[in-house]
């Protein structure tokens, strides 16, 4: 099992946000053999900040914790992303916990204490459904983008992107059905420096340009959202 675990994940950043130092550590000693890197949080947070950062694959979140909960952060981070597999630790597995986990898509609840078996089993199946669920996306006309290896082609033939042309197409991507604000575009993929709305107008009119003008679609005043008509 655990040959496969690092198959699987030897490729993936596994953000932990967790309150309690002791099983953070714990955690870290269990699963970072397997995978690419691992970013610690001790609070919501700093989970979210980390998560606007980075590029991460996996949360593993505690539920409970202060200055923000793992509920509340996935809440925001759904905002930007709403495919990233969220796994929950929790004490108190209420029914509240349970139908907010639910709303929030996670991947599963696991209930403290578990151990490494439990953890590593619960990470290979969140990856595995996500990956079938969303590893290729066809974008019409040719064109398909692949959220795992972040490249864009056209007719099989690799078109190359900057790195914030990736983050706002994964984000668009991520985000099909619904609009996507200027503000959230400007803080996922500018991140610390910022960027003017003349900014962002100006870079996606360059990404249209190597893809098709129809497939970004400016929302006037709000935002843009994707056109896979």
């Amino acid at each position: 099992m655990y040959e496969k675990a690092k198959k699987l994940l030897k490729d993936k950043n596994i953000l932990i946000v967790e309150d309690e130092e002791s099983l953070r550590e714990i955690i870290v000693d269990s699963i970072q053999e397997y995978v690419k890197k691992v970013f610690i949080a001790s609070n919501g947070l700093e989970g979210l900040n980390y998560f606007q950062k980075e590029e991460i694959d996996l949360i593993i979140s505690d539920i409970h914790m202060p200055k923000m909960s793992g509920l509340r952060m996935s809440y925001e981070i759904r905002k930007y992303d709403c495919n990233v597999p969220i796994i929950f630790l929790t004490a108190y597995d209420t029914d509240e916990n349970m139908l907010q986990a639910v709303e929030i898509r996670s991947k599963s609840i696991l209930k403290k204490p578990f151990d490494k078996k439990q953890l590593v089993i619960s990470m290979m199946l969140a990856l595995s459904s996500t990956i079938e669920d969303s590893n290729n996306f066809d974008l019409l006309k040719g064109y398909t983008y692949n959220l795992n290896t972040k490249e864009l082609f056209f007719n099989k033939a690799l078109i190359n992107l900057t790195k914030k042309e990736q983050r706002l197409l994964e984000l668009l991507l991520k985000n099909q059905e619904h609009i996507v604000p200027f503000s959230l575009i400007e803080n996922f993929v500018w991140i610390e420096n910022g960027a003017t709305a003349d900014t962002i107008r100006m870079f996606i009119n360059k990404l249209r340009k190597k893809i098709y003008p129809e497939l970004i679609q400016n929302i006037q005043g709000i935002g843009y959202k994707l056109s896979l008509k």
